[in-house]
């Protein structure tokens, strides 16, 4: 048995310690033995008061602990707050050099329609679209980097690495569901009184970033920074109304699985050299007999292809008549 010592539970170790050298002894009086064990059945009755006590106190301030650290979740991602709460590698988050997959969205020419709204109703508005759009992310695993009024920034890559393919085809995956929940929304919106429909527009791209912690000692953001950051921001600024542009790597990370345009060389503000972006369709969805369904009620588009009678190379020059690739369309968004 433990002595008793430094320890929360010293009056238990005592009054055991005094038990056990009361039986231990040879000759003790029958009269006195009864009246020192009621002193100790005394003492270790208050004891146990006192640790019920204690016991209820401490599961109050657990669950008080719990509560706070449930608010703050709120305003990190779900991965980042795991790592910091499970105790491993001390929570710490290294600042490191990784290939990611990035993804922006914004609502195109909501600061117009915003304008038009009151504080409240925008409030409500906005909260409703950024809670549908963040149910997507968790759905996928992305990692929500930060709300900027109704832009969403999301990257796949950190703080759970999988592989490149998995990270691009996730983050595109993702932005078309956000796109088919969006037609949703607008019925929703349209119905609350909304008369002006909102689109989305999306740029992905993936490429080498610095991801890590970022800030002052008072304050810490754990983001991201690089070329492919700027990129995937400036594809989601060229992008056009419910359109999704990826990023020509991220194309080639997903193209067995995701069917998209022929790339246009965009000029974007902050590159110097024409940027290959491929506008997504939809994801590819296979048959036992190869057929591929494709469905874009936006645009009118309702296929089914049967790439056993044609290629993939006949298919796309039927459709897009296609021109050499020195001949691809070139739009300048440097402005």
């Amino acid at each position: 048995m433990k002595k008793a010592g430094d320890s929360v539970f010293n009056k238990e170790y005592e009054i055991y310690e005094a038990a056990e050298a009361m039986l231990k002894k040879e000759e003790v009086e029958p009269g006195k033995l009864f009246e020192q064990f009621m002193v100790l059945l005394k003492h270790y009755k208050r004891l146990l008061r006192q640790i019920e006590i204690v016991t209820r106190l401490s599961d109050n301030q657990q669950m008080k602990l719990n509560k706070i650290l449930e608010r703050l979740g709120c305003y990190v991602s779900f991965q980042l707050f795991r790592k910091i709460t499970d105790g491993k590698d001390k929570g710490e988050i290294k600042t490191q050099r990784k290939k990611l997959t990035v993804f922006f969205s914004d609502l195109k020419d909501f600061s117009y329609v915003s304008s038009h709204i009151e504080g409240e109703m925008l409030a409500q508005f906005l909260n409703s679209y950024l809670e549908a759009m963040t149910q997507i992310v968790i759905k996928w695993k992305g990692t929500l980097d930060k709300y900027m009024g109704d832009a969403i920034m999301v990257f796949f890559g950190d703080p759970e690495f999988t592989s490149d393919e998995d990270h691009a085809l996730r983050c595109v995956s993702m932005a078309i569901e956000m796109r088919d929940k969006m037609k949703e929304l607008r019925r929703k919106w349209y119905g609350l009184g909304f008369q002006e429909p909102l689109h989305f527009r999306v740029g992905v791209s993936t490429g080498y970033c610095t991801v890590g912690n970022f800030g002052s000692s008072e304050r810490m953001d754990y983001t991201i920074i690089g070329s492919a950051v700027n990129l995937a921001s400036r594809l989601e600024t060229a992008a056009d109304l419910d359109e999704i542009l990826i990023s020509h790597e991220t194309w080639s990370y997903v193209k067995e699985k995701i069917i998209c345009e022929p790339p246009h060389a965009l000029h974007l503000k902050g590159f110097h050299h024409p940027i290959l972006a491929h506008k997504v369709l939809n994801i590819k969805k296979k048959d036992k007999d190869s057929m591929v369904i494709l469905n874009d009620d936006t645009r009118g588009l309702n296929l089914k292809i049967d790439f056993s009678k044609i290629s993939k190379e006949e298919l796309l020059a039927i459709i897009y008549n296609l021109k050499p690739e020195s001949e691809l369309k070139t739009t300048d968004h440097s402005d």
